[in-house]
């Protein structure tokens, strides 16, 4: 499951990505040879840097690529490094989780209340799914980077 689950990930990435490069580039071109820029661009642009924003959060965490101060982490003692990972574990959880359902409760509104892009006319909720979708990910990626964190602090101290 973990390899599809990273191969979606992945190609969720490349497939943005690409999209926003080629939708930038001929926005480029339109506004060159035609003098019009292309107005839903900007649109489109936006809800995928969103959701390349937080898949690509996820990958942080499934790569162990993000951030972290670990001068106390290491100064401690085994059992304190366990209640470490999992105090550090669960906020991260908790937070994306937050997120996923406030982020669920708004594309629900917006399916609700029919709302709709200004440029290209199409459901907002389209593009807000990639929100707590996003979230979601990130809080499957934390539990499994914590799961394999403990674990490997149990075979450290066998």
């Amino acid at each position: 499951m973990s390899t599809l689950l990273a191969k979606v990930e992945n190609g969720v990435l490349i497939l943005s990505a690409s999209i926003m490069c080629l939708i930038a580039f001929l926005n480029v071109i339109s506004r060159y040879f035609f003098g019009n820029s292309l107005a839903f661009t900007e649109e489109i642009t936006i809800n995928l840097f969103v959701l390349l924003t937080f898949v690509g959060a996820a990958v942080g965490v499934r790569e162990k690529a993000h951030l972290g101060f670990t001068l106390v982490f290491d100064k401690v003692n085994e059992s304190l490094k366990r209640a470490l990972v999992l105090f550090s574990g669960l906020i991260v959880i908790i937070v994306f989780a937050l997120c996923a359902y406030y982020g669920a409760m708004m594309v629900q509104f917006q399916m609700m209340t029919n709302q709709m892009t200004p440029a290209l006319g199409w459901s907002q909720w389209v593009f807000t799914i990639g929100f707590p979708a996003g979230c979601v990910l990130c809080v499957i990626r934390a539990i499994e980077s914590m799961v394999k964190e403990l674990k490997i602090l149990k075979t450290e101290s066998d």
